[in-house]
């Protein structure tokens, strides 16, 4: 998910290190979502509240603007989820420090692939992004090797 959103973002015109960033920050949002639902699901609001605290508190003063187009806060211009600010830096950590350098290129260059030939109007929906091209994609096999 994250090197999806990370080529998606360099595709809607992002520079590189924030386009890293939005990719990491995105991801760690799908996954705090499934465990909100599952938590909501479950009647366990307090937990919740501390899974995602941005969408619970009115203290922290977030701009929602930025990456509006994401659904993603900001702070400080670069994106907030889950009460941590995402940088380049965090998405190499995921991406490269996890897999590899030539894990990490195969993951990008699928993800590439599949972006380069995404239609641009399902790369600026957030929910047609994840239903026609997400979802299509993220059972697909990827041979990486650690």
């Amino acid at each position: 998910m994250a090197a999806l959103q990370k080529f998606r973002a360099l595709k809607l015109g992002y520079p590189l290190d924030l386009a890293e960033a939005i990719g990491i920050a995105e991801a760690t949002k799908y996954a705090i979502f499934k465990n909100l639902h599952r938590l909501r699901k479950e009647h366990k609001e307090k937990e919740a509240e501390k899974v995602a605290p941005e969408y619970y508190s009115e203290k922290e003063k977030l701009d929602w603007k930025t990456f509006e187009l994401f659904k993603l806060a900001s702070k400080d211009g670069k994106p907030y989820v889950g009460g941590k600010v995402f940088t380049s830096e965090d998405y190499k950590k995921k991406i490269f420090d996890r897999w590899g350098k030539e894990g990490g290129q195969t993951i990008e260059a699928w993800a590439k692939r599949i972006i380069e030939n995404t239609p641009i109007d399902l790369l600026k929906n957030e929910q047609k992004f994840f239903n026609k091209v997400w979802k299509v994609h993220r059972d697909d096999p990827i041979e990486v090797e650690i």
